[in-house]
């Protein structure tokens, strides 16, 4: 019985030891298909839906394939685009500018972001079409949206979805993403 605990004993303190000394690659885990708080470009931190999480994890693997430096999380950018993604879901409608007229750069000095350059990236989906890499995708291969993911002087984002019923579909998804860079 001794032997049996002494071993069980061991048992456990190598796995708590490869636990504590393993380390989780974000780019590779269930980390980045869940909702989670990130650091801000500040250092405070934000939660993140677990759309919006993935959306960030995209951008950055895009960018760092090609040598520029990650987006940080900006708390004013995310309170814009969650706003309109919520108003365009909220309104039914796909466009840059609120539906009261407002131009995004309007809308994200409403929200206290005042540097430029700027730049938006909208999008919406339903079914399979709503995924974050669906939508990343679609971004890629389209020249303006791929180039606001890879304009090297961007170096902070906001990321907003909202979920709901969207022109018709169930199950839809709209996505606002708002680029700056600090000072």
């Amino acid at each position: 019985m001794k032997r049996l605990l002494a071993v069980l004993g061991a048992l456990f303190l190598a796995a708590a030891l490869v636990f504590a000394f393993s380390t989780v690659d974000p780019t590779d885990s269930e980390a980045v298909t869940s909702g989670g708080y990130v650091k801000t470009c500040r250092g405070a931190s934000l939660y993140l839906n677990a759309y919006e999480k993935r959306t960030l994890h995209l951008h950055n693997n895009a960018r760092a394939s090609r040598g520029l430096r990650p987006l940080c999380v900006n708390s004013k950018l995310t309170r814009a685009a969650r706003a309109h993604s919520r108003e365009m879901m909220d309104r039914d409608y796909l466009s840059h500018n609120s539906y009261n007229g407002e131009t995004y750069s309007a809308r994200l000095r409403r929200f206290g972001y005042t540097r430029l350059p700027s730049g938006e990236n909208i999008t919406w989906g339903s079914g399979s079409y709503a995924s974050p890499d669906s939508r990343f995708a679609s971004w890629m291969n389209s020249s303006p949206h791929r180039a606001n993911i890879l304009y090297g002087r961007y170096d902070e984002v906001g990321i907003g979805t909202a979920s709901g019923t969207f022109r018709g579909y169930r199950g839809a998804v709209t996505y606002t993403v708002d680029f700056g860079n600090r000072p």
